[in-house]
């Protein structure tokens, strides 16, 4: 053997050498990341940890608590019901009627205030998928006569199936569960990291009412955002003092890790109880809302509650709200609106002159909806009162119009299809003996 071929030999034995080493890197990796199984028991990890930040006692009142899966870190604190929090008390939470979100549930009613829980993360980033965690799990109900609030910490990854075993527990009480953007981020991140964790989701037995959807489609139109934090300002009055940025959440938890120092996490767990009441309290807000909505000051907030109503099938509210909207006062750009949806519930039941007085009025605006009531009045003459040629004087007085609307176009068709068809009645009748 030459020096050449002695040499190429020596390269191969130091690149097989370094992917073995590598190999074995990764493999003490997961056997301290993952529980090694003996006997289908659950067992500790075989080798520590490699980094195991401590400190967290110091700066947040908890407690270490452990489990067949090891060790976790739980947190909490009950707030008495004479608490303010902005222009409820804690009592107006804990005691409210939360029946009325029933209406929001076409799967079945509401269980028991004392049967839900309230639950928000915080989570290593936004983006989901399976590289995103809870590291903060915090969950808010009522016990007795206070709210108790309890949180969840990850202090290092290798805790996190205990965490989850744990979550399970706590969980087993309850039946249902509020979140605030739950069902898009929340309960499917837990839902993931169960799966990876080879454990089983809580969340399959539980009801589940995300208030997201309730509070924009009550607030949106009065409110520029309907973020929780903006909501809790604008819809509670209550203004954070001490609270740190959402966004900034996940670098705080990551410093923590990668330092062992605790010191940044106590805001972190100041914010999720914060957002866990406000939660709580939004729950009531909007069920006093969805009871009658005389908590509701504005005509804005009426007219959205009305179209709540009537997208879930109780018109008669709808109607009488939608009626409170317009005496209240509502913008030039939305007063129409209200009133086509009136006309609607006219026409629905059957009482056409009531709907026919809306449209007509309607039609007198110099906008689409103009166009859009002279389509529901010439309707209305032809086949509701079989006067054809008041059907075709609306239907002339229609076509006249469309071409000063940008969208009229698409109502020429159906316009001028109708003329003919009123022209050959109307021709019909005058040969008539």
């Amino acid at each position: 053997m030459n020096l050449e071929q002695k040499l190429a030999e020596i390269k191969r034995a130091v690149e097989s050498n370094a992917a073995g080493r590598e190999l074995e890197r990764q493999l003490e990796s997961l056997r301290r990341v993952q529980p090694i199984r003996r006997d289908g028991d659950p067992a500790k990890p075989a080798l520590p940890a490699p980094r195991m930040a401590r400190g967290i006692e110091e700066y947040v009142d908890g407690c270490v608590q452990a489990n067949s899966h090891g060790e976790y870190f739980v947190t909490r604190q009950a707030l008495p019901f004479g608490r303010p929090y902005g222009k409820l008390r804690i009592s107006d939470v804990s005691t409210a009627d939360l029946s009325p979100l029933s209406l929001l549930l076409p799967e079945g009613a509401l269980p028991d205030a004392t049967r839900l829980v309230y639950l928000d993360t915080e989570t290593t980033g936004l983006a989901g998928g399976t590289g995103t965690c809870a590291f903060l799990i915090g969950l808010g109900s009522i016990e007795g006569s206070q709210f108790v609030i309890r949180q969840l910490f990850l202090r290092d990854y290798p805790e996190e199936r205990a965490m989850l075993a744990a979550l399970t527990e706590m969980l087993a009480s309850y039946e249902g569960v509020l979140t605030f953007n739950g069902k898009a981020f929340d309960i499917p991140l837990l839902e993931t990291r169960y799966a990876l964790a080879r454990l089983r989701s809580p969340f399959a037995r539980m009801l589940h009412l995300d208030l997201l959807h309730p509070a924009r489609r009550l607030w949106k139109l009065r409110l520029e955002s309907c973020q929780l934090t903006h909501l809790e300002r604008e819809v509670l009055r209550i203004h954070r003092r001490g609270d740190v940025n959402g966004w900034e959440i996940p670098q705080i938890y990551f410093a923590y890790l990668r330092t062992g120092s605790a010191r940044g996490l106590q805001p972190v767990f100041y914010h999720n109880s914060l957002d866990i009441i406000t939660l709580a309290a939004l729950t009531a807000e909007i069920a006093r809302a969805l009871d009658d909505g005389r908590s509701l000051d504005s005509s804005l907030d009426l007219f959205s509650l009305s179209r709540i109503f009537e997208r879930s099938g109780a018109r008669e509210r709808a109607v009488g709200v939608c009626r409170r909207a317009l005496e209240a006062g509502l913008p030039e750009w939305l007063e129409p609106r209200a009133r086509w949806h009136l006309a609607a519930h006219h026409k629905r039941q059957r009482q056409y002159e009531q709907a026919a007085a809306i449209w007509a009025e309607l039609a007198r605006r110099q906008d689409e909806i103009a166009i859009q009531a002279l389509e529901e009045l010439a309707m209305y003459h032809e086949h509701r009162r079989y006067d054809f040629q008041a059907a075709l004087d609306v239907v002339e007085a229609a076509l006249a119009r469309i071409s000063s609307f940008a969208a009229g176009s698409r109502y020429n068709g159906r316009f001028e299809r109708r003329r003919l068809r009123l022209r050959e009645k109307v021709g019909q009748r005058k040969v008539l003996p």
